[in-house]
């Protein structure tokens, strides 16, 4: 396990333990610092801050055992808590540089992915992010659609886990199924076979529910 402070990856983490934190590292890729580590060796309650241009979220997480399943929580840091734990642990501020008469140049990749963690996963409204990282909610809505089908390649693919068991199960199906709808051909096609495959689990357990009555 990292010191204190260092950069937590999901190599760090048991999966089968963790398996809800290692899901959030894997798609923090590299922002992630461990604050605090109390317990055995193993057993450790983490303390994780995850830090973006504009969401930071601090989660705390003791990892399943026998008699109990993960204990993950995470909480959406304010922009006051934000600058306070800022100024606390020294972390510069990163501030974008203005253009003259230029429209500003946001990445998918970081920016839409930030968008796309903060939106589907942690349930932040578009009118909220757009104030937080002082974008238009157009360009949050236009971010956020082109996020979501690199998010339906990495489901997919393979890159993210898919499987019931993931922290984002439910979310997961949203975002195929909308990517679904927003694509054509192979792709179209792609997302379409892993939603069903994936849709096989709850219709199962409804049906026996239904059995059950």
């Amino acid at each position: 396990m990292p010191s204190l402070m260092d950069l937590l990856l999901p190599e760090d983490i048991d999966r089968m333990r963790r398996p809800r934190l290692a899901e959030m590292l894997a798609i923090a890729k590299g922002s992630a610092y461990l604050l605090s580590s109390e317990g055995e060796d193993g057993d450790e309650r983490l303390t994780v801050l995850i830090v973006s241009a504009g969401t930071w979220g601090l989660i705390t997480d003791a990892p399943a055992d026998l008699e109990r399943g993960e204990d993950y929580q995470i909480m959406t840091l304010t922009e006051g808590a934000r600058k306070s734990l800022r100024t606390l642990l020294g972390i510069p501020e990163k501030v974008r540089k203005e253009s003259t008469g230029r429209p500003k140049k946001y990445s998918v990749e970081k920016d839409g992915m930030e968008i796309f963690l903060a939106h589907v996963y942690e349930g932040q409204s578009i009118k909220r992010i757009a104030l937080e990282r002082d974008m238009s909610p157009t360009t949050v809505q236009k971010l956020l659609n082109e996020a979501r089908l690199i998010a339906a390649d990495n489901l997919v693919q393979g890159v993210w886990s898919a499987s019931p068991d993931s922290a984002n199960y439910q979310k997961n199906l949203d975002v195929l199924a909308w990517a679904s709808q927003h694509t054509t051909g192979e792709k179209k096609a792609a997302c379409e076979q892993l939603w069903r495959k994936l849709q096989l689990p709850l219709e199962s357990a409804e049906l026996a529910g239904q059995k059950s009555v």
